[in-house]
């Protein structure tokens, strides 16, 4: 698990101000090659929309996740960037 950093703050924070949530470290989302590129010590944000028909047929998601999603991205990028 990445510990708290520049990026990891940056996610923390542009989550909470786009939708109110208060969000927690976890690696309970499933697998990802992120888990080999966190132990050499870059931090690592996997962020998506919620999609419970990942990988099956006719895959979709909420398009307004979507417009939330990329506001959350920009925020993230305005943080880091200041």
């Amino acid at each position: 698990m990445t510990a708290a950093g520049d990026l990891v703050d940056a996610a923390y924070a542009a989550i909470q101000e786009e939708t109110g949530l208060a969000t927690e470290l976890s690696t309970a989302g499933g697998t990802s090659d992120g888990r080999f590129i966190a132990p050499t010590g870059a931090q690592v944000v996997e962020l998506g929309p919620v999609n419970a028909t990942i990988h099956k047929i006719d895959e979709r998601v909420k398009a307004d996740d979507l417009d939330t999603l990329s506001s959350i991205y920009e925020r993230i990028l305005n943080k880091l960037l200041k």
